[in-house]
């Protein structure tokens, strides 16, 4: 990661995020990553609701908004009443000179605000306007709150696939399906850019959390649409299959295998076991074999794995090349080796909470280095700084705070 010192990869790309919670605000840290300057438009007094977002019963708790921090590092934080006309004034001056403006707001707030592409394309033909959006723009539904609990999970039937035979799922970690969508909007974004190099002219881009989750689970819709036949659900233990289930091992841990080539892993999967019976059983010694034994099979694959701690498996398993995981536990996730080796988890420096570890953005540009991140901004914080940028006078800025129609850090 570069020292900020180097000209970044995104350094001349000016971006205008007037957005909240996590799919816009993620698309504009990876553009933040590296190194176009974002500038986060926010409401007055309450800022992006994620601000506060990890105060919700039932989340991780602590002091730090976490949450907020993941999504809008290397950001400029400035206040605005977008409802005052004066207000509105400085977002047109700061549309004016912007590559891309990035919105999540509802439909109707974008109309009501005058923020829609025909408003924005009016002050600055060359901008890149990016919207998302969680039902899409067309439709009956285009005007309904989406969430990615909503939008992206259960109307994918991403859900409905993974429901258990028995029980309730748990909720989604928060912002799952929103990071990726967010990854969409950001190709949208760099997509757009290209399209204005070759062309000279900006244009609209938009994704929705209802386009990402049909997208994310493409293969099972396609299925339905191809007038594939589904199979009922059934328990573990009568599984269609044994090459991706779960597998307690002594010590109370799960092994999770995947064993998609069993032309190659079989006989990989039985020496690791200490297995080799397998392969002279006929219940088992063929891929037909094993269809028509599939519980059985189960059954004694679960009982083999009881035996022995995960360490144990894995040594075994990594021994002979057979694909699988441990099932991570937040902290195992978070203190992975290999995440560190690849610069997954990368260190922040942070002024309020000190020397720390956050997620890195997940892709790299050989010779392009992200800027390293850095905290979150206040709300407000640099108001003062993007005024007097785009050329607002020491007294012009101090009557809009009497105003009320801006608020800085102070």
């Amino acid at each position: 990661m570069t020292d900020n010192s180097d000209t970044p990869l995104l350094g001349d790309i000016r971006v205008i995020e007037v957005a909240s919670m996590v799919l816009a605000p993620s698309a504009c840290v990876v553009l933040a990553d590296f190194g176009a300057e974002v500038i986060k438009v926010e409401p007055l007094q309450t800022g992006d609701l994620n601000r506060n977002w990890h105060k919700i019963h039932g989340l991780p708790v602590s002091d730090m908004a976490y949450p907020f921090q993941m999504d809008n590092r290397n950001k400029k934080s400035i206040a605005l009443d977008l409802k005052s006309e004066a207000g509105y004034e400085v977002l047109r001056k700061l549309v004016a000179g912007a590559d891309v403006l990035v919105t999540n707001y509802r439909i109707k707030a974008l109309q009501r605000l005058k923020l829609e592409y025909e408003d924005i394309r009016a002050i600055n033909p060359r901008i890149i306007y990016a919207l998302a959006t969680g039902f899409g723009e067309r439709g009956e539904e285009r005007h309904k709150p989406g969430y990615d609990t909503v939008c992206y999970w259960s109307r994918s039937a991403i859900e409905t696939q993974v429901f258990p035979y028995e029980g309730w799922l748990s909720a989604f970690p928060y912002g799952a399906g929103d990071h990726p969508s967010g990854m969409t909007l950001f190709a949208a974004i760099m997509t757009g850019l290209y399209r204005r190099q070759r062309t000279s002219e900006g244009c609209k881009v938009s994704t929705s959390l209802l386009a990402n989750g049909a997208w994310a689970n493409s293969v099972m819709l396609q299925a339905q649409l191809s007038g594939a036949r589904f199979k009922e659900k059934r328990p573990r233990d009568n599984a269609y299959n044994f090459i991706s289930l779960h597998y307690p091992t002594r010590d109370d841990r799960l092994l999770k295998l995947s064993l998609v080539n069993s032309k190659r892993d079989w006989r990989p999967f039985c020496a690791a076991l200490s297995r080799s019976d397998f392969l002279d059983d006929d219940r088992f010694s063929t891929d037909a074999a094993r269809v028509e034994n599939m519980p059985e099979l189960i059954r004694e694959i679960s009982a083999t794995f009881a035996t022995q701690d995960i360490a144990h498996w894995q040594s075994k398993l990594e021994q002979h090349d057979v694909p699988h995981t441990i099932v991570a536990t937040y902290e195992e996730a978070a203190n992975d080796k290999q995440k560190a080796a690849y610069d997954i988890v990368v260190p922040l420096d942070h002024p309020e909470y000190g020397q720390m570890r956050t997620i890195n953005s997940p892709f790299e540009v050989s010779g392009a280095d992200k800027i390293k991140p850095g905290a979150a901004p206040g709300l407000g914080e640099h108001t003062r700084e993007v005024l007097v940028g785009i050329g607002y006078s020491e007294d012009e800025i101090q009557q809009l705070l009497e105003d009320d129609c801006i608020q800085q850090l102070e």
